[in-house]
C-alpha cells in the first residue's frame, strides 16, 4: 500500500479563501480530462464549484510520479486543490471524520491553517480535495465529480 504524507499534501498547495453560501456553478472540465487521458489516466473530475473557475494549473513533479495535482483558480484568486493518485492509499496519525461521497465511505478533516479536505477512493483512484469553504460545500464539490 502506498502511504501519502498528509502534511506533504497540505503543504503542496497554498489555498486562498472564497465566499460561503453560494450556489454551485457548472465547470467544464473537458480540457483537464483530455490532458489527463493523454497521460493514460481517466479519473472523475469536478463539474461544479461555488465560484467561477477561470483556469486550472497542473503541478507536475520533476520526477516520475503516479500522483497528479491540480489547482482550480477563481476570478479573485480563490483556489481549490485536487490530488489524484492510484488507489489504495493508507493514512496514519491524524484525526478524521467519516463522510460518504457518492456512496463511497472515506473521511473529512479540517485545520484553521489549511482549510477542509475530503479524502475518498472510487474505482482505481484516490481523491483529495482541499478548499477553504465549509465541509458541506466541499462535499458538494466532491459529489459533482463526473
Amino acid at each position: 500500500m502506498r502511504k501519502i504524507s498528509y502534511v506533504f499534501l497540505l503543504f503542496s498547495f497554498i489555498l486562498i479563501g472564497c465566499s460561503q453560501g453560494v450556489k454551485l456553478e457548472s465547470y467544464d472540465n473537458s480540457d483537464l480530462k483530455e490532458e489527463l487521458e493523454a497521460e493514460g489516466i481517466s479519473p472523475k473530475l469536478p463539474s461544479k464549484f461555488p465560484i467561477s473557475i477561470i483556469e486550472f494549473e497542473r503541478h507536475i513533479p520533476s520526477h516520475e510520479s503516479y500522483i497528479y495535482e491540480v489547482s482550480f483558480i477563481g476570478e479573485d484568486g480563490e483556489e481549490f486543490a485536487l490530488t489524484i493518485s492510484s488507489a489504495p492509499v493508507e493514512y496514519n496519525g491524524f484525526e478524521k471524520e467519516e463522510v460518504t461521497i457518492d456512496g463511497n465511505s472515506d473521511f473529512y478533516t479540517a485545520s484553521e491553517l489549511f482549510g477542509t479536505s475530503i479524502h475518498w477512493t472510487e474505482d482505481d483512484y484516490h481523491y483529495i480535495l482541499l478548499s477553504k469553504v465549509s465541509k458541506e460545500m466541499t462535499i458538494e464539490i466532491a459529489e459533482s465529480f463526473r
